[in-house]
């Protein structure tokens, strides 16, 4: 029989540590420098030798350092300062551009200053009786078919109001198919202008031969002046019952019930036997020769440059269909 040995009878008396089946998390804790790293820190402590950037290098070496970090940026900000001041080239190019404008400016100012005596001088000659009688009449009668001055006088009314998407939402939720455009104006103004119109205006906005009707997102602008919705009041002045009788016999009164059915966009016809349609100014003058005689007659018809109407009912709906697809 074999006698216990006493160390046997040792480590099973010993008490066990905890974490002793977590080794690796202990040398972790216990010694988080590598040994290599610290034998390293020990010999360089008894040699007396500090650590950092600068251990083991000589005094020499550090200025050469301090001198080279200045030069580079002295360097630096002379590349710096030479990148942001104007070059010659383009300062000589500035200044000729300065004096182009002031230059131009002066002669604008020159131009416009004689405009302004001419147009004195203009209406002189018009307001002195100093111009035939024929030359008098041709100016008076221009100046009512271009739509410098107002009229007034007997005429139709058409009004285009938004609709409501058939009345379930309300107005303003209203899909844009809805909703009253360019496209819808200017056929309305079109067709009257062909029933006989003699001058029209669109919420006031009198209209002439150069004049635009155009969409600018949800707007409608006449002459790049907005219209009020949601109703818009297209006023035209003439003979209201030929109006009424070649507005019938176009394609305006079935283009209105085409809206009226497929956009729920309301609309209403009536005649007024005395409406008043403001001036738009005179028209800017662009060329002038002496009229050579005075047998000049009348200008031709009026008409609009609002963009070009549709034939009929039907190529309206296509057009409107293929503003929606985009």
């Amino acid at each position: 029989m074999t006698a216990p040995v006493a160390g046997d009878a040792a480590d099973r008396t010993a008490p066990r540590r905890p974490d002793e089946s977590m080794t690796l998390l202990r040398e972790v804790t216990e010694r988080p420098l590598d040994p290599g790293y610290a034998e390293m820190a020990r010999r360089r402590a008894e040699a007396g030798q500090t650590s950092g950037p600068l251990a083991g290098r000589g005094v020499s070496s550090v200025v050469t350092m301090l001198l080279v970090a200045i030069v580079l940026g002295a360097v630096t900000a002379v590349a710096v300062r030479d990148l942001r001041a104007p070059q010659p080239t383009v300062t000589r190019g500035r200044s000729v551009l300065i004096e182009q404008i002031q230059d131009r400016s002066a002669q604008v100012e020159a131009l416009s200053a004689r405009a302004t005596v001419l147009d004195a001088q203009v209406d002189g000659l018009q307001s002195g009786g100093l111009l035939p009688s024929a030359l008098q009449e041709v100016n008076e009668l221009d100046r009512l078919v271009s739509g410098a001055v107002p009229v007034q006088g007997p005429g139709m009314v058409v009004s285009l109001t938004d609709g409501s998407g058939g009345g379930l939402v309300e107005p303003g939720d209203a899909p844009a198919e809805s909703r009253v455009r360019d496209a819808d104006v200017q056929f309305v103004v079109n067709e009257l202008w062909a029933a006989g119109a003699e001058a029209v205006a669109v919420n006031d906005e009198r209209l002439t031969s150069l004049s635009a009707i155009r969409n600018a997102g949800d707007a409608i602008l006449v002459d790049l002046q907005p219209l009020n919705g949601p109703t818009y009041t297209i006023e035209a002045i003439g003979d209201p019952q030929d109006m009424q009788v070649e507005f019938a016999r176009s394609a305006g009164l079935g283009f209105l019930q085409l809206l009226s059915a497929e956009y729920d966009i309301k609309n209403d016809v009536s005649t007024s036997e005395g409406m008043y349609l403001p001036g738009a100014g005179t028209p800017t003058l662009r060329f002038a020769r002496v009229p050579q005689g005075s047998g000049t007659g009348p200008g031709a018809t009026p008409s609009t440059t609002t963009g070009g109407s549709a034939g009929s009912s039907a190529g309206t709906e296509q057009d409107r269909s293929e503003e929606d697809n985009g």
